[in-house]
């Protein structure tokens, strides 16, 4: 893995001390900047995250921010579509999270990025595997639940 977009979920907890995955989210940034991951942060995650906190209180610095853009904003209403044919798939997800999650997956689809981080694990399977499995392209999903070791396979 060299990229990985940073979900809202991601930035939240990495600044958040009470969270209950604060320490899962820290130990995966310290592992992204030790082996040289680059960090994508969208500027829809940023404008997400500042419904609550002021986003330079992020480490913008260690992070590349990317616009969303015309493609990306087609790519997004390519991929609503799918998802709207296979609205079974996605039952029970807020319409509006949905819409969202179309625009961070073409930002990754048209970037090349190779993972993406969140606690939102529903997404995986209900709008991540209908996407890649209908335009053929494949993304590292990680889940902030999981401990790093536990992604990584340690033991200890």
């Amino acid at each position: 893995m060299n990229s990985i977009l940073l979900d809202t979920s991601f930035c939240i907890r990495l600044l958040k001390r009470d969270d209950e995955f604060h320490k899962n989210t820290v130990e995966y940034f310290q592992y992204f900047l030790e082996n040289k991951i680059e960090m994508y942060l969208s500027t829809i995650v940023i404008s997400e995250y500042s419904v609550k906190d002021d986003a330079t209180n992020l480490p913008l610095r260690t992070m590349k921010i990317i616009p969303f853009d015309f493609l990306d904003g087609k790519s997004s209403g390519e991929f609503h579509s799918i998802l709207l044919e296979n609205k079974d798939k996605t039952k029970g997800i807020d319409r509006l999270v949905v819409k969202d999650d179309c625009k961070l997956i073409a930002q990754i689809y048209n970037r090349k990025i190779e993972a993406y981080i969140t606690k939102d694990k529903k997404s995986f399977s209900q709008i991540f595997t209908p996407l890649q499995n209908a335009k053929s392209f494949s993304v590292q999903l990680l889940d902030l639940v999981i401990p790093l070791k536990d992604f990584k396979g340690e033991l200890f």
